[in-house]
Order: structure tokens, then sequence, then C-alpha cells
């Protein structure tokens, strides 16, 4: 008993020494019988909608091409037009007077006054140097009413709504609408207009803008490219 007490007090002499106190050196489990103590994981808070956008609208379609109007920088690929915003690119109003090197896939042409146009949706072109320029729709065919090809079809896929338009897919966003990538395996009712037939090891498939879909009983598919 002796040997004890003189050991445990020259432990308690170097503790003290060192300047660490005594509280600090051991704290005593749960007395038998008594539950252990439990300690929570923080939990996560989930992500608020002005965040979960942010991953969408950071890029532009390949092939995209910036058109400047005035003092506005705009991009434009397949007859859509882009903006940049404060948290990526959006869908938005073509302008009057820009001028495209190339029609998008599907316009028709019309004649008003005896002059040539082309409509694509509620966007309207004219001839001019360089290619051609956004214009009014003339009053005599204003009030057309725009065919549901030219419209946005809804599309699902894993309880997300993607909006398909001439083989582009897009998302609503707080800023409006932004392109996103093609996602594989969503479904589409129609084929954009400029459409290829391609077959591959005996299976068709149909091509636009370096998207591929497949014809399934539901509608046409989302496929990755056959051949890589």
């Amino acid at each position: 008993m002796k040997t004890y007490t003189k050991a445990s007090t020259l432990i308690i002499g170097a503790i003290l020494s060192a300047g660490i106190p005594l509280s600090a050196q051991h704290k005593p489990g749960p007395e038998r019988g008594e539950p252990s103590p439990v300690y929570k994981q923080k939990e996560k808070k989930p992500e608020s909608e002005s965040s979960s956008f942010f991953s969408f609208g950071i890029s532009l379609p390949n092939g995209s091409i910036e058109i400047a109007v005035g003092d506005s920088k705009y991009y434009e690929h397949r007859g859509t037009f882009y903006q940049k915003g404060p948290h990526g690119y959006h869908v938005a109003k073509p302008p009057v007077g820009a001028v495209v090197p190339a029609l998008p896939p599907g316009c028709v042409r019309f004649y008003s006054g005896g002059v040539v146009y082309f409509r694509y949706g509620d966007v309207c072109y004219r001839e001019a140097r360089g290619g051609y320029i956004i214009v009014e729709i003339p009053v005599s065919v204003s009030k057309t009413p725009v065919t549901p090809a030219e419209e946005y079809h809804s599309v699902w896929l894993n309880e997300r709504e993607y909006l398909f338009k001439d083989g582009q897919f897009f998302v609503n966003t707080p800023n409006g609408l932004s392109w996103v990538e093609a996602p594989l395996g969503a479904t589409t009712k129609i084929l954009p207009s400029d459409a290829k037939s391609i077959w591959y090891q005996e299976i068709e498939y149909f091509e636009s803008d370096d998207i591929f879909f497949r014809k399934t009983p539901d509608g046409y598919k989302v496929v990755k490219t056959p051949w890589k």
C-alpha cells in the first residue's frame, strides 16, 4: 500500500509540474448500467434550388458562333440564341439585326410583297450580305400560328424534365432556359428535321448534330455513338 501511494504521489507531482490541470487528464466514463453517449454527425443541409442549377448553362453547344448586335454579344446554334448571364448561358430572344452565316434546319420559305423570307418558328430571316439577317415578320404573316414541330417538347428522364427542340435539349433555370448535353436514354416523339438515317451492324440510327437516336416503340431514344 505504501509503494502504491508513493508512486501515485510522484505521478501527480509530475502532472502538476507540467502545468496540466487534473480535470483534463481523465474523464470518467458512464457508470455501469448507464448508456454510452451517442455523438451525431451534423446533418448536411439540402442544397437550395438557387444552387442546384449552377451546373446548367456552363457551356454552349458545339459549333456555336459568336454574333454581335450593337453592344450586345450573342451566341447562335441551329437557330437558338444564347447570352451569358451571372450563372452561365441562357436562351435569349433572337435579336433583330443579327446576321447568321446559314439558316437553321427546318426553315420555311415564303413570299411577302415580292420579297423572299425564311421563317423558323416565330423568327424571320432575309438574305443579306454575309448570310441571313433577322427581321421583323411581315404584317401579312405575323399572325400565322407556329407549327407544333417548331415548339419545345417536354421529355422526362429520371424524374427530371427536359425541353427538346430541333435535336437540342434544354432545362428550365431561374435565369431562363439553358442548354444541356443530350441525356442518354431520353426518348423523344419526333426527330430533328435534318436527322439522317445511318445503318451500323444492321441497326438503323438517326443522327443530327452528332446526337444519335434509335427508334423504339415509345419514340426515338438518345443513344451513344454506335461505333464508339
